[in-house]
């Protein structure tokens, strides 16, 4: 079992990959598309009302162009891992910045710490999506399921998937 197995399921990234490359391809076909996501090891959700015929369209092409090879799919900019990894770097600009014991230059160095933070952000949330947080080896992969659902006057999707 390898480190990246241990943080995050095989099945986990391997959904978190098709989710990723199924709105990719979802948002080429309608540029107004207004959703999101989150993965799990069951399938994932999507938090929004998707036309389902361009959800199933989008998801036999992500298979596909995944399953041949287009790792690249895998890495979306707008991944909440991107998110996540931008707000640490932040924070651990500030602190590094803030740890400076002379009081003229705190917040200089809080600041220009923060800003490389904030410029390592993307390069390094892609990193972390490509290593730890998707996986594109789809092999035996394949969608079993596909609901919407309502809750308190919201719509979601669910799309299950299993490895065969």
């Amino acid at each position: 079992m390898k480190i990246d197995d241990i943080l995050f399921s095989r099945r986990t990234r391997q959904n978190h990959a098709l989710e990723h490359a199924t709105f990719t391809i979802m948002g080429n076909m309608d540029p107004s598309l207004s959703a999101s996501a989150r993965s799990n090891s069951d399938g994932f959700i999507i938090f929004g009302d998707v036309d389902l015929g361009l959800l199933r369209r989008a998801l036999d092409e992500a298979l596909e162009r995944l399953k041949a090879g287009e790792a690249e799919l895998a890495i979306h900019p707008n991944c909440g891992t991107n998110l996540a990894v931008g707000v640490s770097m932040v924070t651990i600009g500030t602190l590094l910045g803030m740890a400076s014991s002379n009081n003229r230059t705190r917040v200089a160095s809080a600041t220009a710490s923060s800003v490389a933070g904030w410029m390592a952000a993307r390069p390094l949330g892609e990193y972390v999506q490509k290593h730890f947080t998707t996986l594109p080896d789809l092999a035996g992969v394949r969608v079993t399921n596909i609901a919407r659902r309502k809750l308190f006057g919201f719509t979601f999707i669910e799309v299950r998937t299993i490895q065969e």
